[in-house]
């Protein structure tokens, strides 16, 4: 059992990351044969050390996110207090499985990361995973990993198999996460485009589209009408939603079809999510602020495979005032998730 007390380092350990993975071995021994993972080890077009690379790289990432000493010793190197445990849906996602083999895998998984929370309590909080392709088990679910394992809510793909998040057969999983107050990270499992296969595009291209479309679905869906409380994060950065909403803005005002599900600008949507700082450039980060706010961005690592120094990245952003430093540093998830830190 590892130590549960904060360390003595704590007085430097300012940060809450948000955006942290978690494998839980089982799991993806079921789950790896469906991911873009394993479908990257076997891509045609590469030789064959490049297919052994590119699976060495796999399976250390996989041994970091299930190694607790390795994670909290990255944490103290970063300077992180507090991580938020969210399951790699692009390792182990269970939306291809039947509803019951869905649900028992995930239950695993939750079982799991709140039992890693339970190791080390002061340094993690953590999010669970729900089968959404039926949305009854899936608020369920959510149901039992806030009442039951203590849970700070659930991560959920951009997309459930054909379907996008804001279809309207998924209203009773956004019912239930309103109601238990519960937050919902939203980080894609891949995008399986062809187009995308080639250079892993589906992965330095795709993931942001996922997130595009999965905002996208949210206000053209009416879901964050319905719900408006809802509290929602959407992994690194948004993707391309905070940096292309001049056209849809337009869109909006020149053609009612688009808006039939609207009561408000796109602009007023996007300020009702929360962004993580998983973009890699001060540049990016500086236009999300200027479009959400400073109070709608958390810290954002993707741990283990992200920025290493993530709060570093944040704290040389010298567009931020110090009091914006502070709050995307933690005072934003501290307030979203209900994370005390201390002084």
């Amino acid at each position: 059992m590892l130590e549960t007390s904060a360390p003595t380092s704590l007085v430097r350990l300012t940060a809450i990351d948000v955006h942290a993975h978690v494998v839980v071995p089982e799991v993806f021994a079921a789950t790896r044969p469906h991911s873009l993972f394993a479908r990257a080890e076997a891509d045609p077009s590469l030789t064959e050390t490049q297919r052994a690379a590119i699976a060495a790289r796999n399976d250390a990432v996989v041994r970091r996110m299930a190694d607790v000493g390795d994670r909290i010793a990255a944490m103290d190197a970063a300077g992180v207090a507090v991580q938020v445990l969210s399951p790699s849906l692009v390792h182990q996602c269970s939306d291809w499985l039947p509803p019951d083999a869905a649900l028992a895998l995930d239950r695993r998984t939750n079982d799991t990361i709140a039992a890693l929370v339970a190791t080390a309590p002061t340094r993690f909080v953590g999010l669970g995973s729900v089968p959404l392709q039926t949305p009854d088990r899936a608020a369920a679910e959510l149901n039992r990993c806030v009442g039951t394992l203590g849970l700070k809510g659930v991560a959920i793909p951009t997309r459930v198999g054909d379907r996008e998040i804001g279809d309207a057969g998924l209203r009773p999983f956004w019912a239930a996460a309103e109601a238990l107050g519960a937050v919902v990270y939203v980080h894609p499992a891949g995008n399986p485009d062809p187009r995308l296969r080639p250079y892993m595009m589906w992965n330095s291209l795709g993931q942001s589209i996922e997130e595009t479309f999965a905002i996208a679905s949210l206000f053209y869906e009416g879901i964050l009408d319905a719900f408006p409380g809802l509290r929602i994060c959407i992994s690194h950065g948004g993707g391309y939603m905070p940096f292309y909403t001049g056209r849809i803005a337009r869109n909006y005002a020149e053609k009612p079809a688009t808006r039939r599900n609207m009561t408000k600008p796109p602009a007023d949507y996007l300020r009702m999510l929360h962004y993580d700082t998983c973009v890699y450039d001060a540049r990016v980060l500086r236009h999300l602020v200027e479009v959400v706010g400073a109070d709608r961005v958390l810290l954002g690592s993707d741990y283990p495979v992200g920025d290493p120094q993530p709060v570093a990245f944040v704290r040389d952003a010298t567009f931020l005032t110090d009091d914006e430093r502070t709050a995307v540093l933690a005072g934003n998830a501290s307030r979203l998730y209900g994370i005390d830190i201390g002084p």
